[in-house]
């Protein structure tokens, strides 16, 4: 009876040993663990998307769209579109704005007469169109709104009156004809130049700002020169610098052809 015991007991230790040999637990190579990691990272939380973003989008009506949109990190937006070649003031919008479940497109709230959807991107806002797909053909990329510089944006909100012109201390007049500068966010620039309204556009890059040729009223002066100096000196400029002492514009690397102080407007 023994025998055929043994011989079973060897049949089964024999068989263990053919079997398959024992396994240790799966782990993620270097690659899948990378992939795993950054799977959450997106534009919502992974980049600074809180500022101002401008440019000018295709219209199909008019010169183009001059659009201006704040987004706060509270999720709520402002948005300024002007008409250009149209006599009508900028569309001014506020509100909150939601992102998609990938975090990488923006709705606009109660957006129902325009464009709503924003992919968000490193530093610029690329228009979709109204169901929130990639606009394509020729005119794609100008569906772009750009960021703008943090300093760019301290420009707006104030009235930037004129100190010095060309090297000049502008003195102080009663009643006061000083000129001044007003900056919109909207990508406008107003003010008065000594005895005229005027106003334009501006553009901002880093620290780099233009002015587009300003159209101003008609009203007699006595004395326009400082007013003509002041315009004209105004568009040759090309850069500014903004400190705690005001504003001041430059051509080139030349010296401040043009000083401004702040105040509330």
């Amino acid at each position: 009876m023994l025998k055929p015991i043994i011989l079973s007991l060897t049949a089964c230790l024999i068989l263990a040993a053919c079997g398959p040999a024992p396994t240790e637990p799966q782990t993620a190579t270097p690659t899948e663990v990378v992939a795993t990691a950054n799977s959450s990272h997106n534009s919502a939380n992974s980049l600074d998307w809180a500022g101002v973003y401008q440019g000018v989008v295709p219209c199909a009506d008019c010169e183009g769209i001059r659009t201006s949109l704040t987004l706060k990190m509270d999720n709520s937006y402002q948005l300024s579109s002007t008409y250009l070649g149209k006599d009508a003031a900028p569309f001014e919008q506020q509100g909150h704005f939601e992102w998609d479940a990938t975090g990488s497109v923006i709705r606009l709230l109660d957006q129902h007469d325009g464009p709503a959807f924003y992919k968000v991107g490193e530093n610029q806002l690329i228009q979709l169109d109204m169901q929130g797909q990639q606009i394509t053909g020729e005119l794609a990329e100008h569906y772009q709104l750009k960021k703008q510089d943090r300093t760019a944006a301290a420009l707006t909100g104030l009235r930037w009156k004129l100190t010095e012109l060309m090297g000049q201390t502008i003195a102080a007049t009663e009643p006061d004809m000083t000129p001044y500068l007003q900056f919109g966010t909207d990508g406008r620039v107003s003010g008065f130049a000594g005895c005229n309204q005027f106003t334009g556009a501006y553009e901002t890059e880093g620290l780099r700002l233009s002015f587009k040729p300003m159209a101003t009223t008609e009203k007699a002066c006595l004395n326009a020169s400082i007013e003509q100096q002041f315009l004209t000196t105004l568009q040759g400029t090309d850069n500014y610098s903004l400190n705690e002492s005001g504003l001041a514009l430059y051509k080139a690397r030349t010296a401040a052809l043009l000083r401004f102080t702040p105040v509330q407007p």
